[in-house]
């Protein structure tokens, strides 16, 4: 049934004269046409249920509470049958109260054939003083066969329970829930209301108490853990209400509503909520790591240059080196922690780089298993091959992470995670562990969440053309990745050190709020001959541009005022030739959708002689059009 009340508009005048005498009554009245549309309120049902202009739908927001819907749908049709009925409900008041309700349905002839329904309602201050025997479950004559019904084909499962937490029926969708038959529960007595209810009986006990004592006539309760025959914890909200036989409260019956799945879910999303909450925290921590890495990396190579003394040199070519290695893995965590390839392009990287991102992360986990003393996890490496792969690879990244944390799950206490990367015409990487059959079942952390529990690895393998084998005995258990020939990369050719274009005598605008690498900038370029200007605002850098037009901008992406991708825009509109060198130390993935405004996009950190090399070959290039 669908009820929806048109707004009322106008006085009692415009009110159809067939009506006008339920104007003067105190209590709601209605009029309900066959299609379930209220065609008629007085003005005391227009003021009880409407806050506003808001319609009055069975839908979430509806009035009544879902436990009574039903009822009140079956009272409808019958009614439509033409039989007078009435049943029992709990509103929703505008206020926020919740009031028990008798609602009276009266059919209303055309002829011989019912046109609509009247429906009075009198609101009650007592819901155990209400007719509605059979919403209070009261085994009567007239209810018996529905109460019977009721247990047989609920889809919820219902336990009744006495004062002294007996419980005397159950409903068959009991069993399907937790695994008990009604003969071990209502004859053999083997299953107890709290073996049922385990570690939440207490408080189920003391709200059925109140119902007995008559202290509540209606409680919910949220997040109760059911205990299943196999031992699983199952989550439920429960609905009680009292049950009255010759006025007196009798037992309580219990409504289970599992909830189950949407727990689970809703932990999940916390748990992804908190990863996206630490991936920033480390996008901002990489893009600080990489402008300081950038300033050491860019100040040795300077030093190097006008360092004569060797004991000097190698101390500096050490510092030069570990800032490399920072840089690259810097880099790595950023493709790795990066949003998704949105342009669907695939990269090149070497496939040793992936498969060690996707070991750290895994260490990050085990890292928590040994935190517990669930787990004591290791991994050993053997790479017989080098090759790079042309792939989506952060995808690939995360199906080498939830392969390890697959196998990692084999482990029961402790044990070696065994990596092997072999190349025949296809290159075959085998992740494995060994079983200890006697240790008993894989222990996992209390509360544990593995993120990539949920990825159906050889569906996501199967969008980059990976093949996944899995091989398992009692020994052991292995997945085994073959990557096709078709996805490895030839080896590049190593870039000339030579300069195709000899950067000076070029005015150079530089667009840098990190003071160490303005100064750094402004050495290199000045002393290769260059007229170089140093600005940290880019609103600044467009007057001084619209002032001198300069042949070069270099500027980073994050600079106050605007980015460095609208400052390089704006550039472009003012001199189309000028060379815009946009540096950032955030991974920016869609950088090649401005190629027509950056012509050159440098990561944080870089080589000095790499910055040159290549925008030597962007003028060279240009000089040759």
């Amino acid at each position: 049934m669908d009820i929806e009340y048109e707004k009322r508009e106008g006085t009692v005048s415009s009110v159809p004269s067939e009506y006008i005498v339920f104007e003067s009554l105190k209590n709601p009245v209605s009029v309900i046409g066959r299609d379930g549309l209220i065609v008629y309120g007085n003005k005391a049902y227009y003021d009880f249920f409407h806050a506003g202009d808001k319609n009055i739908r069975l839908d979430g927001e509806h009035p009544f509470f879902a436990e009574y819907r039903k009822r009140i749908a079956q009272a409808y049709l019958a009614a439509l049958h033409g039989t007078e009925k009435r049943c029992f409900a709990v509103v929703n008041s505008p206020s926020g109260n919740q009031l028990p309700v008798e609602i009276y349905l009266f059919p209303m002839l055309s002829g011989e054939a019912v046109n609509s329904i009247l429906a009075f309602m009198i609101i009650i201050d007592d819901r155990l003083l209400s007719f509605d025997r059979s919403t209070l479950s009261i085994i009567s004559e007239e209810n018996f066969q529905y109460d019977n019904l009721h247990f047989e084909f609920s889809p919820m499962p219902i336990v009744r329970v006495t004062d002294e937490l007996q419980i005397i029926k159950c409903s068959h969708s009991l069993e399907g829930f937790i695994g008990y038959s009604a003969e071990e529960i209502l004859l053999e007595k083997t299953v107890t209301f709290d073996d049922i209810f385990s570690s939440d009986s207490e408080r189920v006990k003391m709200t059925v108490q109140k119902l007995i004592s008559g202290e509540t006539t209606f409680r919910r309760i949220g997040e109760v853990k059911v205990a299943a025959r196999d031992g699983e914890k199952k989550i439920t909200n429960l609905t009680l209400y009292p049950i009255v036989d010759n006025k007196e409260i009798t037992a309580v019956e219990i409504i289970m509503e599992d909830i189950t799945a949407f727990t689970e879910l809703r932990k999940k999303a916390n748990a992804a909520n908190r990863i996206r909450l630490f991936t920033d925290i480390t996008r901002g921590f990489l893009h600080t790591l990489s402008n300081t890495i950038n300033v050491i990396l860019s100040k040795t190579q300077l030093l190097q240059q006008i360092t004569e003394k060797n004991t000097v040199i190698e101390g500096i070519q050490i510092m030069e080196k570990a800032a490399l290695d920072i840089a690259d893995q810097v880099k790595r965590i950023q493709n790795f922690i990066g949003s998704a390839q949105e342009t669907g392009d695939d990269m090149t990287e070497p496939l040793v780089d992936i498969i060690e991102d996707a070991i750290e992360f895994s260490k990050m986990q085990f890292k928590v298993y040994n935190i517990d003393n669930t787990k004591s996890i290791r991994v050993e490496k053997k790479y017989f091959s080098s090759v790079s792969v042309i792939t989506n690879t952060r995808l690939l990244r995360e199906i080498i992470t939830s392969i390890i944390l697959k196998v990692a799950n084999s482990i029961q206490k402790s044990g070696t995670i065994g990596m092997t990367l072999r190349q025949n015409n296809d290159i075959y990487l085998t992740i494995e562990s060994e079983k200890d059959p006697e240790a008993g079942p894989p222990a996992t952390p209390p509360g544990f969440i593995n993120i990539f529990s949920g990825i159906d690895i050889r569906q996501v393998a199967d969008i980059i053309k990976l093949k996944i084998i899995e091989e398992e005995s009692p020994e052991s258990y292995a997945i085994k990745a073959i990557f096709p020939s078709r996805m490895l990369a030839n080896h590049e050719k190593r870039e000339s050190v030579g300069l195709d274009y000899k950067l000076r005598n070029l005015d150079i605008i530089v667009v840098e709020d990190e003071i160490p690498l303005q100064k750094i900038l402004f050495e290199l370029f000045d002393k290769m001959g260059n007229r170089v200007f140093i600005c940290e605002d880019g609103k600044k850098a467009i007057d001084e541009f619209k002032r001198k037009q300069y042949d070069m901008l270099i500027t980073d992406y994050g600079i106050p005022g605007l980015t460095g991708i609208e400052l390089s825009a704006r550039i472009k509109e003012i001199k189309e030739d000028t060379i815009t060198v946009l540096l950032s130390g955030w991974k920016l993935d869609n950088i090649k959708a401005y190629k027509n405004v950056v012509d050159l996009f440098l990561p944080k950190p870089f080589k000095l002689d790499v910055l040159l090399k290549k925008i030597s070959g962007i003028m060279s290039e240009k000089k040759n059009r």
